[in-house]
């Protein structure tokens, strides 16, 4: 008995030194501390008196998960959805965001059934909602401008034209009008039987079938719809949170896997805590090359909960924020004398946000933003902050459900989706 509690014993202390090793100890303290927001105060927006928000209200803008703003065109780009079929189908969403989503909804009546795999309620009505931002109308100028762009001819799921929207990035031209604009888009679609073109019922097995899908604006800076260029499917797109386009001949991203790569749900609620989360680069072939579209491990692992990135072609270096632990890694891409990335990317510095982070944005100074969750449990409670390009952090402000923030460093013009306009006094 004496050797089998030895043995026991001998076990228990591997496996809490592997922990330790492993930094799990660390990532879970800290996740805890932002999930409930320890330290944290939170501050009305009358705050702020530098800056005036208000709401604006329009059906065609809910669920807005990310946007983009093109400077050239002056057209802010927003991925929206219908709020009740996002309760319904969010393939990738863990354990821990599944309670949160329910906490925050079940408050307002909604009713959860089916989880986040069914996908018999998914919305069918995700679009892609444009503002002319300089176009103010309505009652002294509270609302803007707002079109939904159509997408004739993309497929969709097996021919059904739909779109279940996640995350989104975009590239103006080069031209004095903006040129053309292309947009990246995440659509996370239910797995289907090839053999019949049906939905599968159980998508818990498959995990949905999650695609970057590339399209260019049709109109200019009135764009009236979206033409499919092309679509990137690879392995290493497994849970994609967000994209950062390149904007170069090949439509080449980067795109954050938050839970890593496995199809196992045990797996990927556990991902933050082991730091499974990834980097993929992906490309299509160039002109001189005769290859298919292709991804590779640009940051292979080592990420926990890693979300909104984005490029910032200012400095030229990626910006991967944690939401788990409430920091921003920076990564300097190098490339090859061929011109291609050099894998895996090189970390130049980090920057302790102490808050959980959803979508960092660029501004056209070389700015870069976070929209921000002072109490991630209570997801309404979120804000925006800045971080100057010599890192330092800027002021911060509570906003409605605000999973993305956009800077219009034009007009000084703060914008997060519920949605919601700060305007600078």
């Amino acid at each position: 008995m004496g050797i089998l509690v030895n043995l026991i014993l001998g076990v228990i202390a591997v496996l809490l030194a592997s922990l330790y090793q492993s930094n799990v100890h660390f990532v879970l303290y800290t996740g805890v501390r932002l999930y409930f927001g320890v330290g944290h105060t939170l501050e009305p927006l009358t705050a702020f008196p530098a800056y005036r928000c208000r709401r604006i209200e329009d059906e065609r803008l809910q669920a807005c998960e990310d946007m983009w703003l093109s400077e050239a065109t002056r057209q802010l780009f927003l991925a929206c959805s219908d709020p009740k079929g996002r309760q319904q189908w969010s393939p990738k969403l863990s354990v821990t965001n599944h309670v949160a989503l329910k906490e925050a909804n079940t408050k307002d009546g909604a009713v959860l059934s089916g989880a986040i795999f069914n996908a018999s309620g998914r919305s069918l009505t995700d679009h892609i909602a444009v503002l002319n931002i300089d176009e103010p109308e309505g009652v002294d100028g509270a609302g803007f401008r707002t079109r939904v762009l159509g997408t004739p001819g993309y497929p969709g799921t097996h021919g059904d034209g739909t779109l279940n929207l996640v995350g989104m990035s975009g590239h103006d031209g080069d031209s004095a009008d903006g040129g053309e604009v292309r947009l990246w888009l995440i659509d996370a679609k239910p797995s289907v039987d090839l053999a019949t073109g049906r939905v599968f019922e159980d998508q818990t097995a498959a995990g949905g079938n999650q695609t970057v899908e590339v399209f260019r604006a049709i109109g200019g800076r009135q764009a009236t719809a979206l033409e499919h260029l092309e679509s990137f499917w690879d392995p290493l797109i497994m849970t994609p949170n967000r994209i950062a386009a390149v904007g170069d001949e090949t439509n080449a991203f980067w795109v954050t896997n938050d839970l890593g790569h496995s199809q196992s749900r045990w797996k990927r609620n556990l991902s933050p805590f082991f730091s499974q989360g990834s980097v993929a680069h992906c490309s299509s072939k160039s002109k001189n090359d005769n290859s298919q579209t292709s991804c590779h491990a640009a940051i292979p692992s080592g990420l926990s909960w890693p979300n909104g990135l984005v490029h910032n072609r200012h400095d030229g270096l990626l910006y991967v924020p944690s939401s788990m632990l409430g920091k921003v890694d920076i990564y300097a891409p190098t490339t090859a004398q061929n011109g291609s990335p050099l894998l895996p990317m090189k970390k130049v510095d980090t920057v302790d946000v102490g808050y959980a982070i959803d979508n960092l944005m660029v501004d056209k100074h070389g700015d870069v933003w976070a929209a921000v969750f002072p109490v991630a449990k209570k997801l309404g409670a979120a804000g925006g902050t800045r971080l100057r390009r010599c890192w330092r952090m800027g002021w911060g402000e509570v906003l409605p459900m605000a999973t993305s923030v956009v800077h219009d460093a034009t007009t000084g013009r703060v914008i997060s989706p519920f949605i919601a306009v700060c305007d600078k006094v």
